[in-house]
């Protein structure tokens, strides 16, 4: 008997689509600006209109470092794969295989593919056992087959998803990941909409920076009461407070003590992440040392200038686009941009036009609004210069609208 049947959870497999319909609803999904966990849902809801999926685990990924920012478990747990008893210790060993030593179908790896798509069984050539993933995670908690996607777009990972299967559904097969790296480039747009429109809010009170301090086991040895409000937004809604720890300290302490495995130097890892209650910039070190597995982690919200690539990268400018917006940003006119970049007066004004159009904004004005205060003027207040330039805030406040 599967899983799924054993806890009584009655789901039946829709009437299937076409290829091309699933296909079109994708596309169609990924330009809603949906809040992330209602994307998620939908789309689960379509892909299991051609795939069988007895269960998904969709992640967030920061672009730059590709490190995993978000996961979200929720049917693992609905469907009685995990409880909350085993959630913290199956989340140590995921991240253990991801982050900490080797394993098959990493996110990482799939993000370098041309087809980003990944069948555990093909990839150890029908010998799953030889991963660790699937000894310490897949197979005792029911879900033996396993099948993975990075939503790349233009060469930037959004995200990723796991896809779960019992023994009594079976195995994935080419088709399937046939049809998912199709689909990846879509996905990512979706995800990247939603990012946008999900990290554009800041909290209303600023907070001092926090510390959580983890032990060897990723247990919780000291943590600062500004760390828990900073990263209460991080949780996932339907997520036990009491057993778990957010997934980006997660990412960042596994990334910290694999670094350590590599070099003495310096251990320190970096990480800027969007939560619901706006962009929050977290720091690893190794306290310790190289002596131990402790690790200490430093939030606090995120400064502008930190936070404005991911911003420009939301709104799909090219790598030219995000210099010549971040010159604009610091008031260059077109002559010095042409200068500072070697291009003539007429390109810097076509790359303009494209930011202008991809950002949804008219002027130089509106782009350094938009991209650079609008997340944050509410923290401004009257003693910028920005305060006394009113265009500017009903730019801004339009823009929020």
């Amino acid at each position: 008997m599967s899983r799924l049947a054993a806890t009584g959870d009655n789901y039946v497999m829709p009437a299937g689509w076409e290829t091309e319909r699933l296909v079109a609803e994708v596309r169609g999904l990924a330009v809603r600006g949906l809040p992330r966990d209602e994307y998620y849902r939908e789309l689960a809801a379509r892909l299991r209109r051609t795939i069988a999926i007895d269960a998904t685990c969709w992640h967030g990924v920061d672009p730059r470092t590709l490190l995993l920012t978000t996961a979200s478990p929720e049917e693992l747990l609905q469907r009685g794969f995990l409880s909350a008893e085993t959630l913290l210790p199956a989340a140590q060993a995921f991240w253990a295989c991801e982050y900490e030593r080797e394993d098959y179908n990493t996110f990482a790896a799939l993000a370098r593919r041309r087809a980003p798509v990944g069948i555990l069984s093909e990839a150890t050539r029908g010998r799953p056992q030889r991963s660790p993933r699937y000894r310490e995670f897949l197979a005792p908690h029911g879900t033996p087959f396993e099948m993975r996607t990075a939503f790349v777009m233009r060469g930037r990972v959004w995200g990723c998803v796991v896809f779960h299967r019992s023994e009594a559904t079976g195995d994935f097969q080419p088709v399937d990941a046939r049809l998912m790296a199709r689909l990846s480039g879509s996905i990512a747009e979706g995800l990247r909409t939603c990012l946008r429109l999900d990290a554009a809010r800041r909290p209303d009170e600023e907070s001092a920076p926090g510390m959580v301090v983890l032990g060897p086991r990723n247990e919780v040895e000291l943590i600062t009461a500004p760390a828990q409000r900073l990263l209460e937004p991080l949780h996932a809604d339907s997520t036990p407070r009491a057993t778990s720890v957010p997934v980006p300290i997660l990412t960042l302490a596994a990334t910290a003590r694999r670094q350590r495995l590599s070099t003495l130097g310096d251990t320190s890892v970096a990480l800027n992440v969007p939560s619901r209650g706006g962009w929050l910039s977290l720091y690893a070190s190794l306290p310790d040392g190289t002596k131990s597995q402790r690790v200490a982690i430093v939030i606090q919200p995120a400064s502008p200038e930190r936070v404005a690539p991911l911003r420009l990268e939301m709104y799909g400018l090219s790598a030219r686009e995000r210099e010549i917006a971040a010159l604009v940003a610091a008031g260059l006119s077109t002559k010095a941009l042409a200068d500072r970049l070697f291009l003539s007066p007429w390109t810097v004004q076509d790359h303009l036009k494209s930011i202008f159009e991809k950002t949804g904004t008219h002027s130089r004005r509106e782009l350094r609004a938009r991209i650079f205060f609008e997340e944050f003027l509410p923290g401004i207040d009257a003693r910028a210069p920005l305060a006394a330039n009113g265009a500017l805030t009903s730019h801004t406040t339009h823009a929020a609208t």
